[in-house]
């Protein structure tokens, strides 16, 4: 089989390059449709009893998932000139494209009581900043006497700020949201230099942004640097251009296969999906090394090029064959789990890792009956005496000391076992970001101020129709809030409780007592 498989090659080497070319074009036309995933990775199963549930509360009451959190902590912000630097800022929010709404201290509206009209109307607390500060200063405490804010938009114990940003669903998930968010970060280092006061971001928006934009950088610089690392090694052993360049041109064109297949079947680049092209560079350089040193040998032998290609196609075929399948085997397993990024990765990795195959198998052999064949500098790798004496060496220690080696792996597969039991499954929004990075700093700044910035949402469902208007269940939910609100790690809760007490408020006179 493989000899003829071999002869196939050789003698339609020019046909099978030729399509190796345009499958390459369209793919690379294909690939050009792709874009990165800006959703929450789908790592639980659509079926999953909790997912249905928050899907239902998503069609119900939407979602917290578009909230992205502006916050300062300075006293000088309170300053008259600083203080409208700060409604500007908010100004300037609400006017960007893909910002739905902007909640912020300077913006912020009074319930009042029309009594001829017998209804509440909202009316702005700050209609313009006054340039005098105790003015100023009467408008604020008016503003932290409205306690249904208290906690939420500013702490009223250190007096951290907070502006809350609303943003578009079609705008998160598409590429506009990195757009979207770098002008938020410029409106804010504008705020930061000119009244000196540091801003801090949070929210998942940002977070998943920032998310995104590592994974589309890191995705480029994963492959430059393995591919550069490769590179210098064939180039140490092999001493030949041809022999760098071949293994790059495989990588090369499975990587554009790569995200061409992704575009094929609808996915995008997620976290995951976006390492398969470093994977891509782990399976094709070896194939590469397989089948150059292997050509090298059969050359060295007989000195009969077409001798050597066509042993190569022969022999090593069979061996990354079974190289490539197991590995695609391995990572094709994934496609039938039911959590969605995976089942992904693992069709589109399984798919590629052969496709590594076919592209070496075919390019080896074609391309090199056109080039010359090795010299004795391209050959000086086989009798590399360095790594003879390393491999004489492993092979003294296995037949000499086998029973130490067993014995020393039974331990290490002992403790490992042992350390299986103690793994545990643990899953932050930002763990694969560094603990000194800005985002973890931020995160931390909003849990010391705010009790965090992470959305949880409670259902309370009657059975009954305006059930909740019960005065019975409202003191029920005003108690469970109360109890919420005294946990550490939860800020104050919102509620329709939180609601009527405003209401109440502004009843009798916006009396916070009241």
């Amino acid at each position: 089989m493989w000899v003829k498989l071999s002869n196939i090659i050789i003698k339609n080497r020019l046909l099978l390059l030729l399509i190796l070319g345009l499958v390459t074009v369209f793919m690379a036309y294909k690939a050009r449709t792709v874009t990165m995933s800006y959703e929450l990775a789908k790592v639980v199963p659509m079926d999953d009893p909790d997912m249905v549930e928050f899907l239902e509360f998503k069609s119900l009451f939407g979602e917290d998932g578009n909230i992205l959190a502006i916050a300062v902590k300075d006293s000088s912000v309170f300053e008259s000139e600083n203080f409208q630097r700060f409604q500007y800022l908010s100004e300037e929010l609400k006017n960007l494209k893909g910002v739905t709404q902007v909640l912020s201290l300077p913006l912020l509206s009074k319930i009042v009581r029309n009594k001829k009209e017998n209804k509440f109307e909202l009316q702005p607390i700050f209609e313009t900043i006054p340039e005098d500060q105790k003015e100023l200063d009467s408008l604020l405490l008016f503003a932290r006497n409205q306690l249904f804010y208290s906690g939420q938009l500013f702490n009223p114990d250190n007096g951290a700020v907070l502006i809350l940003v609303g943003m578009d669903t079609d705008v998160l998930q598409s590429e506009k949201r990195i757009f979207l968010t770098e002008d938020i970060q410029m409106l804010g280092n504008a705020f930061s230099e000119h009244t000196g006061i540091t801003v801090h971001y949070a929210g998942l928006p940002f977070v998943r942004s920032v998310i995104a934009g590592k994974v589309k950088q890191e995705m480029m610089m994963f492959i430059l640097i393995s591919l550069t690392i490769t590179g210098i090694i064939m180039w140490i052993f092999f001493k030949s251009k041809t022999a760098v360049i071949f293994p790059m041109i495989i990588i090369g064109v499975v990587t554009i296969w790569v995200l061409g297949s992704l575009a094929l079947l609808g996915f995008k680049i997620t976290l995951l999906t976006g390492v398969i092209p470093s994977i891509i560079v782990v399976i094709g350089i070896p194939n590469s090394i397989y089948l150059l040193n292997k050509y090298h040998q059969e050359y060295l032998l007989h000195g009969n090029k077409q001798l050597a290609i066509a042993t190569v196609t022969q022999k090593i075929g069979v061996v990354t064959l079974i190289t490539n399948a197991t590995t695609a085997v391995g990572f094709g397993v994934l496609m039938f789990t039911s959590i969605t990024i995976l089942k992904e990765f693992g069709i589109v990795a399984a798919l590629n890792i052969m496709a590594t195959f076919v592209v070496s198998i075919i390019l080896m052999p074609s391309v090199f009956t056109y080039l010359p064949p090795p010299s004795r500098k391209h050959l000086k790798h086989l009798k590399f005496k360095p790594l003879d004496k390393i491999l004489t060496a492993l092979d003294l220690l296995v037949h000499r000391y086998k029973y130490r080696i067993f014995f020393v792996t039974g331990v290490i597969i002992t403790f490992s076992v042992i350390g299986l039991y103690k793994i545990t499954a643990i899953s932050y929004m930002v763990d694969d970001l560094p603990e000194d990075s800005e985002i973890k700093k931020d995160l931390h700044f909003f849990e010391e101020n705010f009790s965090g910035i992470m959305p949880l949402e409670i259902v309370v469902d009657t059975k009954k129709r305006k059930g909740v208007q019960n005065l019975k269940n409202m003191k029920k939910i005003s108690e469970f809030e109360d109890f919420l609100g005294s946990q550490e790690y939860i800020s104050k809760p919102v509620s329709v409780v939180s609601f009527v007490k405003a209401l109440s408020q502004a009843y009798y006179a916006n009396n916070p007592k009241r």
